[in-house]
């Protein structure tokens, strides 16, 4: 079996490209039939992996959840199996896949023309996820406080939009503070907010968050954190396989941790689309390496 690695060096602050290097080392030690490829553009993992698409190869995913983002996009009706290697800020896809211990078969979501495998969202949090390279290059920031400071500074300018919805036939419109469609169940850097979420029961967990008030924006985001907010009665839970977006104007979409800005979004699951391969004693060699 031939293992592809497609690393973004500029990942994680550069923690991708130091983690090549060792991914480089231990795969000649554990001789592997490996090939690597540095990434230097946006998309270009997308174009890397789709060279593969007529083999049977696993091809990993070294960088944050937008480097992987791209690889799916590139994986989508091949053969071949992806693995995750984290390797940047967030690296929430892999909290909901790093315990498995054998090969399985995902569920991907696609929002007009893309493909995604964790989590989008809507509203305030997806402001928040747009912003957040305002503060990535801030030296008095520490990484993990990143997505936490995009929090504070995205509710001081956030603007409600009324949005509609299509859902099961039904339609809704309101100025909810959070809309959040789960394949998988993390997102912003630890954030459990799909709790229940299941990558292979082909329906995303939808959550729908009330207009709030500042402050009760602020009381329900540790709630979102624990991934404790099922119960709370200003949050609704619906399970379908698509969904309809409308705006009168465009609104932010964040889909994996990329950013899409438009008025309509048709949004979808496509079930068992690809294989996830855990290769896990690889990926504890590698971290325990100095």
């Amino acid at each position: 079996m031939k293992h592809v690695f497609i690393i973004n060096p500029a990942a994680g602050g550069g923690c991708a490209l130091e983690i090549g290097k060792k991914i480089d080392a231990l795969a000649k030690s554990e001789k592997l039939d490996y090939i690597m490829h540095y990434t230097s553009a946006p998309k270009e993992a997308t174009a890397v992996a789709q060279l593969y698409k007529n083999e049977e190869y696993i091809i990993y995913a070294v960088g944050g959840d937008g480097t992987l983002l791209e690889v799916v996009n590139g994986l989508v009706g091949s053969k071949n199996k992806l693995c995750v290697i984290p390797a940047g800020h967030g690296n929430d896809f892999y909290k909901a896949v790093k315990h498995l211990t054998e090969e399985k078969v995902v569920d991907v979501g696609k929002i007009n023309g893309t493909y995604f495998i964790n989590v989008l969202s809507f509203g305030l949090d997806a402001e928040v996820a747009s912003n957040t390279h305002l503060f990535k290059h801030k030296k008095l920031i520490p990484k993990s406080q990143i997505y936490n400071a995009s929090i504070v500074y995205s509710l001081l300018k956030y603007h409600f939009k009324p949005i509609q919805f299509i859902l099961n036939g039904v339609k809704m419109t309101s100025e909810f503070t959070i809309v959040t469609v789960c394949n998988g169940k993390y997102y912003g850097n630890g954030y459990h907010i799909g709790p229940h979420a299941e990558l292979d029961d082909g329906l995303f967990d939808i959550y729908f968050v009330d207009k709030l008030s500042k402050p009760g924006i602020v009381g329900i985001v540790p709630k979102l954190r624990k991934g404790t907010h099922d119960s709370d009665p200003r949050v609704h839970k619906r399970k379908a396989s698509r969904l309809k977006v409308r705006s009168d104007k465009p609104i932010v979409c964040n889909v994996d941790g990329e950013v899409l800005i438009k008025n309509k979004f048709n949004i979808k699951i496509i079930p068992g689309a690809l294989t996830i391969y855990n290769n896990h004693e690889f990926i504890k060699k590698l971290f325990e390496l100095n």
